[in-house]
């Protein structure tokens, strides 16, 4: 695995002496299945739902409109039924949702969204997929014309992606990505499915000559760029499994996946173009060998001759980097579910700035419905393991779909699929003050860790209730996360070295603790 901590940046960015608390507060908003929501440069949030509804929804009261619904949005058809297994319908749905990146220009005020149609008939029904760019009025606030500007894009049993994200890049110009999943349901879940399993198109994820388990690049009209990695191909990169989330740093020019692993390794992926992202026989990092055969098949690759110094590049980020876990029990497996992310550079949040903000749809027996930060390094590198917020509401948000937040950093606005109440919604955090602590290495502080260091037993004392606490060691490796009541821990089974505990509190504050093992 990679190193991506040292001891000082330990000490600068977790022991920064500052705590941050936020407010739940969410919309009245009624939503029928949203799966996009980003915030225009209008003030608004822009929301994909159910039968290709695009929706314009104010962020302060909550007031939505719905700007258009695609006539020939299609939700698949008993005829597409698979035959084998647990008989699953063919994917559809409305997904991804993009603005023009200059939107506010009257002359660039597009929207593009994804959504599911049948390319048949009503009797030999064939549903695909297809970006349309919907042209904005800014005089009368509406939608004037539609335009289908990329069709044909194919669908499968599970694993859509389905991810729309327009961006002006550093050569000037700009460019629509689409992620599309592998469509193949897992061989491992459900061997069944496919008979013989050569015909799941999950084989294909590879492939530069099928569409699937890839991130593909289109001009903004929907046209192929030129330099793309193959003369007259929209793929990017290929080899991905499910990935739901693109995230860019527009000051690096840097794009990111956000994609779900099979059991292990949901990955954080740095997209570059004509690269291998290894699914499904390469899983996360390349020094872990966490999936039977991946050491050899990275031996034993062979490049692509029609791309470019063509490689296999491993995750920047595994969630989940462990062996295949043997049991069937879903909710028993680390994988988070990663659903999308955002990327944040805002002083709102003093202790985020410069990171990746990744949302999960799995409340497991030890993963939540959660917000992931990913600190990065200026140079964009990641700086540390995931901090993770807001799972102790998950019960009532439930799954979260999608993430965006305020031009001034300091609400962050949450999909929910599912949890009580009202099942489809949008939760807002806003922060509350940021407020400096005393030294948390300091005895006098909110938190004492002895002794320091430490050969055995590790003691925790707190003037308020200590409700979890993982401990890390220099390469960001989690060696112990406890997710209750906790006031002391054992390191007799650590390696001597350095490490740092991130303390969760009953207040929802968190504190680090730098300490040695000898």
């Amino acid at each position: 695995m990679k190193n991506i901590l040292v001891l000082f940046l330990l000490i600068s960015l977790y022991n920064s002496g500052k705590t941050q608390t936020f407010t739940r507060s969410q919309l009245p908003t009624e939503l029928s299945t949203p799966w996009e929501m980003t915030y225009g440069p209008d003030g608004y949030l822009w929301l994909t739902e159910a039968g290709g509804t695009v929706s314009r929804v104010d962020p302060n009261t909550g007031a939505k409109t719905i700007v258009y619904v695609a006539p020939d949005s299609f939700e698949d058809s008993p005829l597409e039924q698979l035959p084998l297994c647990f008989m699953p319908n063919i994917g559809s749905g409305t997904l991804g949702l993009t603005l023009h990146p200059d939107f506010l220009n009257p002359a660039n005020a597009f929207i593009y969204f994804l959504y599911s149609y049948n390319s048949g008939t009503a009797s030999a029904p064939a549903t695909k997929f297809k970006i349309a760019q919907l042209s904005w009025d800014w005089t009368t606030q509406s939608v004037t014309s539609k335009t289908d500007i990329v069709t044909g894009i194919s669908t499968g049993y599970d694993h859509l992606g389905g991810r729309l994200m327009a961006i002006m890049r550093d050569d000037g110009k700009p460019y629509l990505f689409l992620s599309v999943g592998d469509h193949g349901i897992s061989e491992k879940n459900s061997p069944d499915c496919y008979v013989p399993q050569s015909n799941n198109p999950n084989n294909q994820a590879q492939n530069p000559d099928t569409d699937n388990g890839k991130i593909h690049r289109f001009n903004i009209d929907g046209s192929i760029p030129l330099d793309n990695p193959i003369p007259g191909n929209s793929f990017y990169t290929r080899g991905h499994r499910n990935p739901q989330g693109l995230m860019y740093i527009p000051q690096l020019d840097r794009l990111f996946d956000v994609e779900h692993g099979d059991r292990t390794d949901d990955e954080v992926n740095l997209l570059q173009a004509g690269m291998n992202y290894g699914w499904k026989w390469v899983r996360g990092y390349h020094s872990d060998n966490n999936y039977p055969g991946e050491a050899q098949f990275i031996a034993d690759y062979q490049p692509d001759p029609r791309i470019p110094g063509d490689q296999l590049v491993e995750a920047f980020y595994s969630f989940c980097a462990e062996p295949q876990p043997k049991n069937d029990d879903y909710l028993s497996w680390c994988t988070p579910a990663p659903s999308d992310g955002i990327y944040y550079n805002s002083d709102g949040i003093p202790e985020w700035k410069n990171s990746l903000l990744v949302v999960s749809l799995k409340n497991g027996t030890t993963t939540d419905n959660e917000v992931h930060v990913l600190k990065l390094t200026p140079g964009g590198e990641l700086m540390a393991p995931s901090e993770d917020f807001f799972g102790a509401d998950q019960d009532v948000n439930g799954r979260l779909r999608d993430i965006a937040v305020s031009p001034d950093g300091k609400k962050i606005f949450l999909i929910n699929n599912g949890g009580e109440g009202i099942a489809d919604k949008i939760s807002i955090y806003t922060v509350n003050s940021i407020t400096a602590t005393s030294d948390p290495n300091d005895n006098n502080s909110s938190i004492e860790l002895f002794p320091n260091p430490a050969s055995d037993l590790v003691t925790l004392r707190s003037k308020e209730g200590i409700v979890g606490i993982k401990i890390y060691n220099l390469s960001g490796d989690l060696v112990q996360d406890k997710k209750e009541s906790v006031s002391s821990f054992h390191v007799n089974q650590l390696p001597n070295g350095s490490y740092f505990a991130k303390i969760n509190t009953a207040s929802g504050s968190y504190f680090t603790k730098t300490f040695i093992k000898e």
